[in-house]
């Protein structure tokens, strides 16, 4: 058994256990206190119907984690927050930091504290990563933050172009630019969802990449990682803003927020183990 897989399994639910003989007071104790919740700026299905603009700014997310993903306001590129630095990710694979003032429709972050961490081998794609995060996770209805820090072989990312706002996702991502990178050490940082919240966010792994330099990433479909680190963090609580914008409280929500996540979120042919 890996270190990692160790600890998680040590993990405990926490409860009154002062009458259990068997408690000797080890394990990794893991609760809300320890571990600060997800804030999210608007539920994914927001996004899937084109409402892309919120009052919301970096500013205020800030607030909320020094760590996660989503995008910008008109889909003006994806975001990535990694060591309380927000960065844009373009539609050339250029990353940029954005002034505080700019919007976003969606983000997802956190204040990152994980509470274990391993060496990962070599690892072919996707599927390989998240078989091995399945064998990590300490339960599957729970949320986790997790990131890996990596030297790759090649890396494929996406971003999608600036988007007029009520174009449904599945269009705009249709018309995504796909960049590889080559001989690249980088950071992914993304979450696990579990599969029964395709209305609030992205079922089973999402991730989004930069490289080390902090110069080039986006939104990760594929790669191949040589050697690196994966840290995970629990998050037993969501924490979930309603935008209050006149197209929120109109909105309807008819579309399919599995079947639209699928096409516009996952890599041909790679499917979610969520």
């Amino acid at each position: 058994m890996s270190f990692f897989a160790a600890e998680v399994g040590r993990v405990e639910v926490i409860g009154d256990r002062s009458g259990d003989p068997t408690n000797d007071g080890g394990g990794c104790e893991v609760s809300s206190q320890d571990h600060g919740p997800i804030f999210m700026v608007s539920p994914i299905n927001a996004l899937l119907e084109g409402l892309y603009e919120t009052p919301l700014t970096l500013f205020e997310l800030a607030k909320h984690g020094d760590f996660g993903i989503g995008t910008f306001n008109d889909l003006d590129g994806e975001m990535l927050r990694v060591d309380g630095v927000t960065y844009q990710l373009d539609l050339d694979g250029q990353a940029h930091q954005p002034p505080l003032h700019t919007g976003t429709p969606f983000a997802a972050v956190c204040k990152f504290k994980p509470y274990a961490s391993e060496p990962l081998a070599a690892l072919s794609g996707h599927v390989a990563l998240e078989a091995h995060l399945d064998q990590c996770l300490l339960s599957r209805n729970m949320m986790f933050a997790i990131r890996v820090d990596a030297r790759f072989s090649w890396v494929r990312t996406r971003s999608v172009p600036k988007t007029h706002n009520y174009t449904p996702l599945v269009e705009a991502t249709a018309l995504q630019k796909v960049t590889d990178f080559k001989n690249i050490s980088g950071t992914m940082v993304g979450f696990y969802t579990p599969a029964f919240m395709p209305s609030i966010n992205v079922p089973g792994y999402h991730f989004h990449f930069i490289s080390q330099d902090r110069l080039h990433g986006g939104h990760l479909f594929d790669f191949e990682l040589i050697e690196g680190q994966v840290s995970l963090q629990l998050c037993s609580q969501l924490v979930l803003n309603l935008p209050m914008t006149t197209d929120y409280l109109g909105a309807e929500f008819l579309r399919d927020a599995r079947a639209d996540i699928e096409k516009a979120f996952r890599a041909p042919g790679v499917e979610s183990s969520g």
